[in-house]
């Protein structure tokens, strides 16, 4: 084995993942200092020294990774987002950037899989995309018709809730969260006593079938990803099992066929 695969199986091994992990999670904690005043005034050489040492290190992480797996390393796109990212973080004033750091949290824990539980939501969330992305469709389409409807209805006597577009749509985000619903609807049933089956529109639609669907969407692939896991243990038991039964039937089967035989050479005997 030359030093080039021992430096490769180093850097995928799970005690290097834990070292990245664990200065991802310090970058993420000195980041979230950084946004206090008071401790910016009173520590803010000593956080933005402890950036600098975590940036340089994972500069050199980088680094190495190039070299030991040259070309190969940008194949891979989580490779080509931790370069990116940490390429960006050199730049000056890439606060913006600097919090995208923490997202190789994501990065490591997919790798090295902490525990089963975290594999399987890994799995789920990573399965889950494409449905979701016809649940939010739909959403969209629930969202922009409740909302020319508020407009049309209510603007009127209610222009700071339902006014222009924008605003209904920042109503009926806040009505399917549940947030000042009593606030926003007595005042409009006042005037509209009618409103209230818009309202339930909004709670059957929004609140009830679109979220209960995408709560759906995400146990059900979590399911899928347990059971994908669990099915390939159960049927090497299973062929175990069966190739055990096979031996033992085989065995008995040898032993009448000796016994078979001993008769038949004592009859010989005889």
């Amino acid at each position: 084995m030359t030093h080039h695969t021992k430096l490769q199986i180093f850097l995928e091994s799970r005690f290097f993942h834990l070292i990245i992990l664990w200065l991802i999670f310090m970058n993420a904690i000195v980041l979230g200092l950084e946004t206090s005043t008071e401790l910016i005034q009173a520590a803010g050489i000593e956080l933005k020294l402890i950036e600098h040492i975590i940036i340089g290190l994972f500069v050199l992480e980088i680094s190495v990774r190039i070299i030991a797996f040259r070309k190969d390393f940008f194949t891979k796109g989580w490779n080509i987002f931790d370069f990116l990212v940490i390429g960006g973080s050199l730049f000056p004033h890439a606060a913006g950037l600097s919090i995208l750091r923490t997202f190789r949290v994501i990065h490591s824990l997919h790798m090295f899989k902490l525990s089963p539980y975290m594999r399987h939501l890994l799995q789920a969330l990573r399965h889950v995309g494409p449905s979701a992305v016809n649940v939010t469709f739909l959403m969209i389409i629930a969202f922009y018709v409740l909302g020319v409807i508020g407009v049309e209805l209510f603007a009127e006597h209610f222009p700071r809730r339902f006014g222009s577009l924008p605003w209904s749509l920042l109503t009926l985000f806040q009505l399917m969260v549940y947030d000042d619903y009593g606030t926003i609807t007595r005042p409009i049933l006042e005037i509209y006593p009618f409103a209230w089956v818009y309202f339930l529109a909004i709670t059957f639609i929004l609140a009830f079938v679109l979220i209960n669907l995408f709560i759906a969407i995400v146990v059900t692939a979590l399911q899928r990803a347990i059971a994908a896991e669990k099915d390939p243990v159960e049927a090497k038991v299973t062929k175990e099992m069966k190739m055990l039964v096979t031996d033992e039937q085989t065995i008995e089967a040898l032993r009448v066929e000796i016994q078979e035989l001993k008769e038949m050479v004592r009859g010989l005997k005889g």
